[in-house]
């Protein structure tokens, strides 16, 4: 006789999110992702810590196809608060090579998330590509183009640093406030030079560290992105931008597209696949693999992603809470218990108050 374990295994079987998936340069087992989620558990000079490997190790352990890694952060001035994930020397890839010792006996996939904080770094002197009020009362000051220039060099070497390191691709940061995200919204981003002005400008970073990644790489190395669908202060002029930027990350070669949005935090527990319609919209008719992340509970909501027309489905906080989450839905658990209460976002070893 069928066990009621054996009944909820075979229905994830026949489920389209448990298909195997074959990017430009990568094949994921199945189509879950854990999206890029800051630990807050790295080590003071920027390696992995044994909480991450662990972290890692669970992850791995209950079927997740492709992992996001990091954020990693790309220089010393623009980590995000002591603690963050580095890629930016050698002792940087020592460490970050036993992710991919931990994961290799489950077949998941791994790619390093890069990021610079910008405006929100760690720093007394932030920066962006505009002037930005912080919250603190401080002004982040503009960038120079020597400063762009350092930027963009350094999200090249940590791409280096992540295929040294034997991470089978990377993914930029583009999305929640961070310093390609400003670049790319039009109500924050107010040059007047190369790098604002027009879609092309605003983009023209982000085309010109995918370019350098290629060459420094290898043309068949994975590049992904992570993009915000929305830009709550200018709507209309943002969503032509993406829309622009789609076509050109094609052309590019970029691997695949996640969508978030600059409002994740505000989101309810009620609230299912709340990203998807706007990103399935930016996407268009673009020949282009595509991830989308938010509001992600059970099963029923992943194949309506890839029901809808995305390739792969992202989740972050519910993994937090519940690492082995996919393993107890195969179990018949109904739902992710995460309640979307934001308190993952508070520093602590047991990030989830629900563990606590």
């Amino acid at each position: 006789m069928e066990t009621n374990k054996e009944s909820h295994m075979k229905n994830f079987e026949n489920l389209q999110v448990s298909t195997p998936l074959e990017l430009n340069n990568l094949t994921v087992k199945n189509r879950i992702v854990r999206s890029a989620t800051h630990s807050m558990l790295g080590n003071l000079d920027g390696t992995i810590s044994s909480a991450e490997l662990k972290m890692f190790d669970d992850l791995a352990s209950n079927e997740i196809g492709l992992i996001i890694a990091g954020q990693f952060f790309v220089s010393k001035d623009g980590i995000v608060a002591p603690g963050s994930n580095e890629l930016v020397d050698d002792n940087h890839v020592t460490h970050a090579k036993k992710i991919m010792e931990v994961v290799k006996p489950y077949g998941t996939k791994v790619i390093a998330q890069l990021n610079h904080a910008g405006a929100k770094a760690y720093t007394e002197d932030p920066y962006g590509p505009s002037a930005y009020n912080l919250e603190d009362g401080r002004i982040a000051r503009e960038m120079t183009l020597e400063e762009i220039e350092s930027v963009k060099n350094a999200f090249v070497r940590a791409a280096q640093h992540a295929k040294d390191a034997g991470i089978e691709g990377v993914q930029l940061h583009g999305a929640h406030g961070y310093i390609l995200c400003h670049f790319l919204k039009p109500s924050i981003n107010k040059r007047t030079d190369l790098y604002g002005g027009s879609s092309e400008n605003r983009f023209r970073i982000v085309r010109e560290i995918v370019s350098g990644i290629k060459e420094a790489c290898g043309n068949t190395y994975p590049v992904f992105i992570k993009l915000d669908s929305n830009d709550l202060e200018d709507p209309t002029t943002y969503t032509e931008d993406v829309k622009f930027m789609v076509k050109a990350l094609k052309d590019l070669g970029i691997e695949a597209i996640e969508f978030s949005g600059s409002e994740f935090g505000m989101k309810k527990y009620s609230e299912h696949n709340y990203f998807l319609e706007r990103a399935m919209e930016l996407k268009g008719d673009v020949d282009v693999k595509t991830l989308v992340v938010g509001g992600v509970r059970n099963f029923e909501d992943m194949e309506k992603v890839l029901e809808t027309g995305a390739d792969l489905v992202s989740l972050s906080r519910p993994f937090i809470s519940e690492p082995d989450l996919i393993t107890r839905l195969m179990n018949g658990q109904e739902k992710a218990r995460c309640v979307s209460c934001g308190k993952c976002f508070e520093a602590g070893e047991k990030r989830c108050i629900l563990n606590k």
